[in-house]
């Protein structure tokens, strides 16, 4: 890592940068640059052929896009620099590099929010991508740990309570079906994008060339782009489908959230440990410790990403009459909060890569708790025609602790074949993991 990331104002570009190299590109002003004369050059190859020039055109000239270098990303900053308009500073750019007599059909209609929005719903895509890729690693080591702790035995617990059993492997497996799900929700949204001038009913492109189809011509370049094309817009894109993808996303924050905290406690409890790592150190003080800082870190990243989220979310939806300017700024930000659960995810996963499983510990408790048999007992006596079952239950064990084999024994004496002790112990939780498990892989195929 260079040591120019020690003065970054932000740790997504200083502490983490190495982690977030990906997110980093999607959302550079460089990307946002590069974007724009994507669109530009994909608008101006369209125009000329539904104007009748379509000989006007020659590939190379897309070359302004697919062969932009670091020179040249200056010098659109420097026009910039004079224009005091970034997307002027990019039609600039463009028209020097073509024939005169296409430069005056460069941008030639559009308004800068049709420009914008376009690039921004790229850039959201694409960085949408880069969170799947990242979390369908973290699903891949759940599935793995659900796999190979499907009948790992523990007590479950409701409200913190000793509860009915459970094992391990269904709770990784659980885990990762929801964030399958998540996954699947994200992977099949898109982004509308829009061409459709100053108020949004292409006023000038019709004035100028009424005989062109313009409908025709700008869901072309929309869907070329591969973003979902939509006629009903003001001057600026109606943020709907920003703020539907992004509260999806949101939702993943708050999800990793629960993860977090829950993997935490059980850390807690002892159920789980973590690899140690010799060179490492826990604590300043404690030197038993191994602390699970890559969840910590990784609930931290979902916080602040939840409430960003939040914020754009919100803010998308309003805009003031046909357009006004504040969404411009807000909209650079966007990558902050990808970043932020991009990072989350990464260090969830680095996390996960690092649980064991203490079974001992697990079976312990197990057989000092064996008051959770009193749910198997109440029933029972209820099946057999006792109607205070439940009463006769709660005075026997509510507030006590009992051992499995003291409440194996009442049971024996009561009546209750050792079959039904076993199948209740066991309940449907293999079964129920295998079949969280191969929803997991239709989810994420």
């Amino acid at each position: 890592m260079s040591s120019e990331t020690l003065f970054n104002l932000s740790p997504l570009d200083g502490r983490y940068a190495s982690d977030l190299q990906d997110m980093q590109d999607m959302f550079s002003e460089s990307r946002l640059i590069r974007e724009r004369i994507h669109v530009e050059m994909v608008y101006l190859k369209a125009f000329l052929k539904a104007t009748g020039r379509e000989d006007w055109w020659q590939d190379a000239y897309m070359t302004i896009y697919t062969d932009l270098s670091k020179t040249d990303l200056d010098y659109v900053k420097e026009i910039e620099s004079h224009t005091k308009h970034d997307v002027a500073a990019v039609i600039e750019f463009i028209k020097v590099q073509l024939p005169e007599k296409v430069r005056p059909y460069v941008h030639f209609g559009l308004t800068s929010e049709d420009v914008n929005n376009l690039s921004h719903g790229l850039m959201i895509i694409g960085a949408r991508d880069i969170l799947l890729n990242h979390l369908k690693g973290l699903i891949s080591e759940l599935s793995n740990l659900g796999k190979e702790n499907r009948n790992r035995r523990m007590i479950g617990r409701t409200h913190g309570e000793v509860a009915t059993p459970t094992t391990m492997g269904k709770e990784f497996a659980l885990y990762a079906l929801r964030f399958a799900k998540m996954y699947d929700e994200l992977k099949s949204m898109n982004i509308q994008g829009k061409i459709l001038g100053a108020t949004g009913n292409l006023n000038a492109f019709i004035g100028t060339y009424p005989d062109v189809d313009w409908f025709d011509l700008t869901r072309g370049v929309v869907e070329e782009l591969g973003l979902e094309h939509t006629l009903f817009s003001l001057q600026i894109m109606p943020g709907d489908t920003y703020a539907t993808m992004l509260d999806s996303v949101k939702r993943l924050s708050g999800l990793l959230i629960d993860y977090d905290q829950n993997i935490w406690t059980y850390f807690m409890l002892a159920y789980l440990y973590q690899k140690a790592d010799a060179s490492s150190i826990g604590s300043s003080t404690m030197p038993h410790k191994i602390n699970p800082i890559k969840f910590e870190n990784s609930e931290g990243n979902a916080q602040i990403a939840e409430s960003s989220l939040t914020f754009f979310s919100q803010k998308f939806m309003k805009t003031r009459l046909q357009r006004d300017l504040t969404d411009s700024t807000v909209k650079r930000n966007i990558g902050v909060a990808f970043g932020h659960i991009v990072l989350a995810i990464i260090y969830a996963t680095r996390g996960t890569q690092d649980i064991l499983i203490n079974e001992a510990k697990m079976e312990e408790e197990l057989a000092n708790n064996g008051q959770f048999f009193s749910e198997l007992v109440q029933l029972v006596e209820r099946d057999r025609g006792a109607s205070d079952g439940y009463d006769h239950l709660k005075k026997q064990t509510r507030g006590k602790r009992m051992t499995y084999t003291e409440m194996v024994e009442m049971m024996t004496e009561a009546g209750i074949e050792a079959e039904t002790i076993e199948t209740y112990v066991k309940g449907m939780t293999g079964e129920i993991c295998d079949k969280a498990l191969e929803e997991v892989e239709r989810l994420i195929a």
